[in-house]
């Protein structure tokens, strides 16, 4: 019993080195400059153990992505949680925009690792499934938040939801990808008047 324990230990582990290493090598090279065998030497572990857990680096981007996306919707719940608590627009606006600053700075990571993704996901279906799923889960978490504040208005709230999603996403890799320079605050600032927009002006 003792013996299989530390089997299992030992397997969540090097799974959990595995899945950093890959993390570290997409962001730093990029998916399309790293192999299996970067992986695995960055891991610490045998080649043959990287084929034990993963078919090829196409895998273990999924399960990253998979990871990604459980983390995302599970953001998203958090603060629309929060929002529904807040009952005046300004405080709305502070809150919204503090979230969206912090995000924005701790993020470069995260945009770097998903710069070959729309790539990616037209040769590998795991990934598109992935991307396409998350997306819809983020929106429907927006849904049922702009119909918690608003249950008694007839609106279309999918659509509502959709465009926030869609504003938000872009907004992200336009402020990651683009030197707006001096520009950023005033970017934010029209986001989050939008978001607002759509929130509550219905």
């Amino acid at each position: 019993m003792g013996t299989e324990r530390k089997i299992q230990q030992r397997t969540v582990e090097n799974r959990k080195k595995l899945l950093c290493a890959a993390y570290s090598l997409f962001v730093n090279k990029g998916y399309y400059n790293t192999n299996t065998k970067e992986i695995a030497r960055l891991a610490g572990v045998s080649i043959g153990n990287f084929y034990n857990y993963y078919q090829d680096k196409g895998e273990i981007y999924c399960a990253l992505l998979e990871e990604y996306s459980i983390n995302s919707c599970k953001a998203m719940q958090d603060l629309t949680d929060q929002l529904t608590a807040l009952e005046n627009r300004n405080a709305y606006k502070e809150y919204l925009s503090s979230i969206l600053h912090r995000l924005l700075d701790c993020d470069s990571d995260r945009n770097k690792f998903f710069v070959d993704a729309v790539v990616i996901a037209k040769e590998n279906i795991c990934v598109q499934s992935i991307i396409s799923e998350t997306e819809e889960k983020l929106i429907s978490i927006l849904e049922s938040f702009l119909k918690k504040r608003y249950y008694n208005r007839k609106v279309n709230f999918y659509i509502r939801a959709r465009m926030i999603y869609v504003l938000t996403d872009q907004l992200a890799k336009d402020i990651l990808s683009v030197d707006i320079g001096q520009q950023r605050e005033d970017y934010i600032q029209l986001f989050v008047d939008e978001i607002i927009h759509l929130s509550f002006e219905l």
